[in-house]
C-alpha cells in the first residue's frame, strides 16, 4: 500500500532526530568526517532531497530519515561564513502521519536501499562536471568536500581511452587493471597497450600493465625528473602533460640521459672547486670493477694552533653536554632535536680539526654518480695510475698511518678530555675487577707498597703507632652504561660473595672476628679493598712501573672485560672511526660508510665489536677482537720489543743469505 506524506517547511530548530531512526545510536554515522562533505555539497546545491519526519508528542518533529542531511544543516547554521543558514531557516521535509507506527521500517528503507555509484560511474561524472558542466577542479572539490588532488585522479582515470572503459564495463579487466592505465596521459599509448595484451591472449591485470609502462618514460614527479626538469624545458623537450602535473611525461630519452651527464658534471666540478682536489668526473652508472681498481683518502687529523684548539675544546664540552641532555630527554621531540644539535656540533668539530694532506689534493678527485635515483658523491678517490703503494695497518692498539701516503707519525683517535678522564675510570675499574680476582697478586702489592713507603720514607720502624691509611678513589659516573655497568655488576657480585658481617660490629669486636676469617675469605677481602683504591688512569699517563706490572698480570688484554660500545664510539670523531675501521682491515666497509651519517657508522661499529662477524677473515676477526685505544692497552714491554727486533734481524740475515 502506497502510503501519503505532506510536504511542509519546518524551521530547522524544530527539528531533532527520532529516537526510531535506524542510526540514532551510532555516534559514527554523525561525527563530523563523516557529516562534513555533506554539508560542503548543501552549501553549494542547497538541500537536494527533504527530510522524513513525524510530529512528537512534545510538539517538535523527529527526523526517520535524513539524520546525517540535519546534521549537516545544524552545522552550517553555526557556520558564520554559510551565508542564508541559521537555526530559524524552512527546510523542506515529507511528514509522516503522526499515527504511523512503521518508523523504523521507513527510516531502514531510507537508508538501506540506496544504491552506491560505481567506481568508474563516479570518475565518468567528475569529467562530465568538468566538460558539460564547466566546473573546474576547484569547484567540485568545494562541492564534495574532497582534496582537489582527489578530484583530479578522478578526472584522469575518467580520461583513459573509451574502449578500455568499455572492457571494464564488460568484466574484460578489474578497477585496479583500469587504474593501471593511468601510468601514461594519452589515450592512444594506452589503448596500444591494451590491444597489444589481447593479441598476445594475455591476461590483463594490475602488475602486467604497471610492467609495460615501466622505464618507457620518465615522469616530471620522479627523482630523475625532478633532478633535470628545468634543464629540459629550457632546451625545448617535449612534456606530454597530465592533469597531475608530476605525473607529466618527459618524453625525449636521449636528451634526458644528455643533461643528466651535463648536470653530474657540472656538480661534480662544484665540488671539486670547493674541496680543492685535482679532478672531477661524473657517472650515470655504478660499475662496481672499475670503482674497486681506485683508491681513495681521506680527512686526517690538523694540527691546531692555540687559538683553535682552544675552540676545539669549546666544541667538545658542549658536544658532551648535549650528549648528557639527550640522555635525559623526557619526550621523542626534544631527543631528535637535541640528537640534530650533537650532529651539527659534530660537524663543526670536524671541519675544524680534520683536513686533507697537500699530496692528497694534488692526486684525489670527486665523482658525481647519479644511484638508485640519488644524486651521490665519492669524495677523495684516487684513479688507480695515481694510486700509492698500500701504508701498512696501524697495530691492534688503534694507531694507523695517514691516508696522505706521506711519512707521518700514526695516531689514534682524537680523545678528548672529558673522555680521557672517562675511560681513565672505565680502564681502572675494569683492571680492578681483575685484581680483586686474584688474592696473591692482591696481597704482594699491598705488602710491598706499604713495606716500602713506611721503610723508605722514615727510614726506621715505628713501633709505638700507625700510620697506614687507605680510602676509595674517586668513583666513576653515578649512572654507569654499556661495557662500564657490566664492569660494575662483577664488582657488586664480588661483594656479595665477600664476607662482611663483621664491619658492623663495635671496632674490638669487628677486629676479633676479622682475625678469625679464613685465610681465603680474608685473602678475597684484601684483594677487593685494594682494588678500591686504585686511581684512575690510562695507560700512556701512568707512569708507575710496579702497578703497570700489576696491571699487565692481573689482565693482560684489556678487551677480556672493556668493549669499545657506542657510548665510547658516539664520541670520537668520524674520521677516527673510519680510521678505526680501515685499522682492523675493513677498508671497504670504511668506504661505504665514509659519505653516511656518523650516527649508522657508530651503530654498524657498535655490533661490530660487541659480535665480531662471521663474514670476517681470521685476521679481520683478529684485528676487531683485539682493538682498543692506545690509552686502554699495555705498552709493549721490552720483552715484546726485543722479539720484534729478533723477528726483524731475523729477517734481514735470511735476505742477506738470500743474496
Amino acid at each position: 500500500m502506497t502510503q501519503t506524506y505532506t510536504d511542509v517547511q519546518i524551521p530547522l530548530n524544530k527539528l531533532v532526530l527520532h529516537p526510531r531512526n535506524v542510526r540514532s545510536n551510532s555516534p559514527k554515522s554523525y561525527s563530523e568526517d563523516q557529516i562534513w562533505p555533506l554539508a560542503a555539497n548543501i552549501k553549494v546545491r542547497g538541500l537536494l532531497q527533504p527530510l522524513i519526519i513525524q510530529q512528537l508528542d512534545d510538539g517538535s518533529y523527529g527526523v526517520v530519515g535524513g539524520g546525517r542531511r540535519l546534521a549537516a544543516l545544524t552545522m552550517l547554521a553555526a557556520d558564520k561564513s554559510a551565508k542564508g543558514f541559521t537555526k530559524a531557516m524552512k527546510v523542506a521535509c515529507r511528514e509522516m502521519p503522526a499515527e504511523d507506527i512503521a518508523v523504523s521500517s521507513v527510516s531502514y528503507s531510507e537508508n538501506a536501499l540506496q544504491m552506491p555509484m560505481d567506481m568508474l560511474d563516479r570518475f565518468e561524472a567528475f569529467t562530465a562536471m568538468r566538460d558539460q558542466d564547466g566546473q573546474g577542479v576547484d569547484a567540485i572539490a568545494r562541492a564534495f568536500a574532497i582534496p582537489e588532488r582527489k578530484v583530479l585522479e578522478a578526472l584522469r582515470l575518467g580520461n583513459i581511452h573509451p574502449e578500455i572503459r568499455a572492457a571494464y564495463r564488460d568484466g574484460k579487466l578489474d578497477l585496479d587493471a583500469l587504474k593501471a592505465f593511468e601510468a601514461h596521459p594519452d589515450p592512444e599509448m594506452q589503448l596500444e597497450t591494451f590491444n597489444r595484451f589481447l593479441q598476445e591472449n594475455n591476461h590483463v591485470v594490475a602488475w602486467r600493465v604497471r610492467d609495460a609502462f615501466r622505464n618507457r618514460f620518465v615522469r616530471i614527479g620522479d627523482k630523475l625528473g625532478a633532478f633535470v626538469i628545468d634543464e629540459y624545458r629550457e632546451a625545448g623537450g617535449e612534456v606530454i602533460a597530465d592533469l597531475i602535473e608530476e605525473d607529466s611525461i618527459l618524453s625525449d630519452n636521449t636528451l634526458i640521459n644528455k643533461l643528466l651527464e651535463q648536470k653530474l658534471a657540472d656538480l661534480a666540478e662544484q665540488k671539486r672547486e670547493e674541496l680543492g682536489f685535482a679532478w672531477a668526473e661524473a657517472r650515470t652508472e655504478v660499475e662496481w670493477d672499475t670503482f674497486n681498481a681506485y683508491g681513495r683518502v681521506y680527512p686526517q687529523a690538523l694540527e691546531l694552533d692555540e687559538e683553535a684548539q682552544a675552540k676545539a675544546d669549546q666544541l667538545v664540552e658542549k658536544m658532551d653536554a648535549v650528549a648528557a641532555e639527550c640522555e635525559s630527554a623526557s619526550t621523542d621531540e626534544e631527543e631528535i632535536r637535541l640528537e640534530e644539535q650533537h650532529e651539527a656540533l659534530t660537524a663543526e668539530y670536524e671541519a675544524l680539526t680534520t683536513g686533507y694532506g697537500e699530496n692528497d689534493l694534488g692526486r684525489a678527485g670527486v665523482i658525481a654518480i647519479w644511484q638508485h635515483g640519488e644524486l651521490d658523491f665519492r669524495i677523495g678517490m684516487v684513479r688507480p695510475e695515481d694510486k700509492a703503494e698500500e701504508q701498512p695497518s696501524g697495530p691492534s692498539s688503534g694507531t694507523a698511518t695517514g691516508g696522505s701516503g706521506d711519512d707521518t707519525t700514526p695516531t689514534g683517535p682524537k680523545i678528548s678530555a672529558k673522555l680521557s678522564e672517562d675511560m681513565a675510570h672505565v680502564r681502572t675499574r675494569a683492571m680492578g675487577v681483575a685484581l680483586a680476582q686474584s688474592p696473591d697478586l692482591a696481597r704482594d702489592y699491598v705488602e710491598f707498597t706499604l713495606v716500602r713507603q713506611v721503610l723508605v720514607g722514615a727510614g726506621r720502624v715505628i713501633r709505638n703507632t700507625s700510620t697506614l691509611s687507605a680510602s676509595q678513589a674517586k668513583r666513576g659516573p653515578l649512572e654507569p652504561e654499556g661495557s662500564l655497568q657490566q664492569i660494575e655488576a662483577v664488582f657488586d657480585t664480588l661483594y656479595d660473595g665477600l664476607e662482611t658481617d663483621w664491619l658492623g660490629l663495635d671496632d674490638l669486636e669487628s677486629f676479633t672476628v676479622f682475625r678469625a676469617l679464613l685465610a681465603d675469605a680474608r685473602s678475597a677481602l684484601l684483594a677487593y679493598a685494594v682494588a678500591q683504591t686504585l686511581e684512575p688512569k690510562t695507560a700512556p699517563g701512568l707512569s708507575d712501573a710496579v702497578r703497570e706490572a700489576v696491571e699487565r698480570e692481573a689482565l693482560p688484554n684489556i678487551r677480556d672485560v672493556w668493549t669499545p660500545d657506542e657510548s665510547f664510539l658516539g664520541r670520537l670523531t668520524k674520521p677516527d672511526l673510519l680510521q678505526i675501521l680501515r685499522g682492523v682491515e675493513l677498508k671497504s666497509e670504511a668506504s661505504v660508510y665514509a659519505d653516511g651519517k656518523k650516527s649508522k657508522l657508530v651503530d654498524y661499529m657498535g655490533k661490530l665489536f660487541a659480535e665480531p662477524f662471521a663474514t670476517l677473515t681470521p685476521s679481520q676477526h683478529a684485528a676487531v677482537t683485539n682493538w682498543a685505544p692506545d690509552m686502554m692497552a699495555h705498552a709493549p714491554n721490552e720483552e715484546d720489543v726485543s722479539e720484534v727486533g729478533d723477528q726483524e734481524e731475523s729477517a734481514e740475515d735470511v735476505a742477506v743469505a738470500a743474496e
